[in-house]
């Protein structure tokens, strides 16, 4: 019999703990996975079994030693089944899986901790000379945001950066997300963070967040906007168009943290949430045209390299050339 495989079951647990509230997973939710790993998630108490097992009327339910006997009331004849998983139904404990996260992601520091019932606090991560304090978050929604964010700024040191990792989707506005820039906060979706390693099904790839950059000297010569969403070079404003401006601020960060390649498919994903639209390769080489043509035929500007200040290498990505203490995010 082939199973389903662990990544697909943690997804399933990942939105059902984004429910308010979180609601129970049933036998028929649970077969096609490996029994296996179904054990697994038993013992590390994320699935704690329902004690109201049902009662159809004529039989009575109960569970000892993880077998299931269902007894007849009129003649006592018992009937012993070696898993009670066909009947039972499974509460996820958030806390647990939180655990589970923080052990396989490598996180250091204070949690996995409560903060809220929508939020638990689950460590530091900390590659490459940046850090951040890492928050998983329930029900993280328009009408939600605000309450999230006195909640962790209250608890984390406000110089902190902070990822939230949303355990649902969140389409946030964009007044709201250019107040998660202001806190330097970052929000993800737990499931895009997933690895998919057999050895550490919970691990998370906390690598591809887009964290937030701290302010750097006065004098750079790129000062990056993010809340004014402006951009100015050797104190001229670079046009940028909006669908663009993301893009910029991706390459910044990176020259920032480690001065490598921003991927193509990360600076599609930032075309595409400025947009709206799906993004494709072509859109990417477009859109690095025109932010190099901002800086080499702005009038203003001398001694601009042809390259535009940005590399792009085929079928890998772009960077910047400036290095670090020539780019500065002002917000």
């Amino acid at each position: 019999m082939t199973f389903a495989n662990a990544a697909e079951l943690i997804r399933l647990l990942l939105r059902q703990s984004d429910r308010h509230p979180v609601r129970a997973i049933g036998a028929a939710e649970l077969e096609p996975y490996d029994p296996r790993f179904r054990r697994l998630l038993r013992n590390l108490g994320i699935l704690v079994p329902r004690v109201d097992l049902p009662d159809d009327g004529s039989s009575v339910f109960g569970v000892i030693d993880g077998s299931l006997i269902v007894v007849d009331p009129e003649t006592g004849e018992c009937e012993r089944h070696d898993d009670a998983l066909d009947i039972q139904t499974f509460e996820i404990d958030v806390a647990a899986l939180c655990r589970a996260i923080r052990e396989q992601s490598g996180l250091n520091g204070p949690g996995p901790t409560a903060i809220s019932s929508r939020i638990w606090r689950l460590g530091r991560y900390q590659q490459h000379g940046r850090a951040a304090e890492i928050c998983l978050v329930r029900r993280l929604r328009e009408e939600t945001a605000q309450e999230i964010l006195d909640h962790v700024r209250g608890a984390i040191d406000t110089e902190t950066s902070v990822a939230l990792v949303s355990l649902g989707s969140s389409e946030l506005p964009t007044v709201v997300r250019r107040q998660l820039d202001r806190l330097r906060m970052a929000v993800s979706h737990a499931e895009d963070l997933l690895r998919d390693d057999p050895v550490r099904p919970f691990a998370l790839d906390f690598g591809r967040i887009r964290l937030a950059a701290g302010n750097q000297a006065s004098d750079a010569r790129l000062q990056v906007d993010r809340i004014g969403r402006r951009a100015i070079f050797d104190g001229v404003e670079i046009d940028i168009e909006p669908r663009d401006f993301d893009a910029v601020v991706l390459l910044g960060e990176e020259a920032l943290a480690a001065g490598g390649w921003v991927s193509k498919e990360s600076l599609a994903a930032a075309i595409q949430a400025s947009t709206g639209r799906e993004s494709n390769p072509e859109q990417v080489d477009r859109c690095i045209n025109r932010v190099r043509d901002a800086f080499r035929k702005n009038p203003q500007l001398s001694s601009v390299p042809r390259n535009g200040f940005i590399d792009r290498k085929s079928k890998v990505g772009a960077r910047f050339t400036l290095s670090p203490s020539d780019i500065a995010f002002t917000a």
